[in-house]
């Protein structure tokens, strides 16, 4: 690997974006690639956006870029959201949860559904991934955003084993079990890339 790759991990408040962040910057830790990560909580604990980005190559100088090459959204609308993060020909990686904010729940917007039409007008790839599904099957709801990293797992370059032990060092050890589940289930759900809230 030349070049540096920029993750980013963007959804709401209380869906373990930290912790899935965490699990990217130790897997590319592990394969031996420098790494910088920032994050943004803003109103995180109210159920606000909250953005991560992990960059790993070679050399890495700053922890900010203007593109992601893959974004992993743990929800339908922060995933529209984010696709203007999204490098050309990058992919996005995003759950099939809707979430409504308080503008939709009042009647003031509609729920946004052209994410498949503005990923086509961009050039991007999205797979859609039914995360809390495979999530409940693995053992709890909670481990969607696990779900959605080994969805994710296809596209970066990292080897299972560096996930692995990514999920050792960063995952505690009492649900470690659930969350390997959950990546194995997301790493095997050939997501679709047919994209419909």
């Amino acid at each position: 690997m030349n070049g540096v790759t920029t993750v980013s991990l963007v959804g709401v408040g209380g869906q373990g974006i930290l912790l899935a962040a965490a699990v990217v910057a130790q897997a590319a830790m592990v394969e031996g690639l420098d790494v910088k990560a920032s994050e943004v909580k803003g109103m995180a604990q109210r159920g606000g956006t909250v953005l991560s980005t992990v960059r790993f190559g070679r050399t890495v100088w700053s922890p900010v870029a203007r593109h992601a090459d893959v974004i992993v959204a743990m929800e339908f609308l922060e995933g529209r959201r984010a696709l203007d993060l999204l490098a050309p020909r990058g992919t996005l990686v995003c759950a099939a949860t809707t979430i409504a904010p308080g503008s939709v729940l009042r009647g003031e917007i509609e729920y946004p559904t052209d994410l498949a039409a503005a990923a086509a007008e961009r050039g991007v790839r999205v797979l859609l991934v039914e995360a809390e599904t495979l999530a409940r099957e693995a053992g709890t709801v909670r481990a969607a955003n696990v779900v959605l990293l080994g969805a994710a797992s296809t596209v970066l370059p990292f080897a299972e084993q560096s996930w692995q032990r990514a999920l050792e060092l960063a995952v505690p050890a009492k649900i470690l079990d659930i969350n390997r589940r959950a990546f194995a289930l997301g790493r095997d759900a050939n997501p679709t890339e047919e994209v419909r809230p």
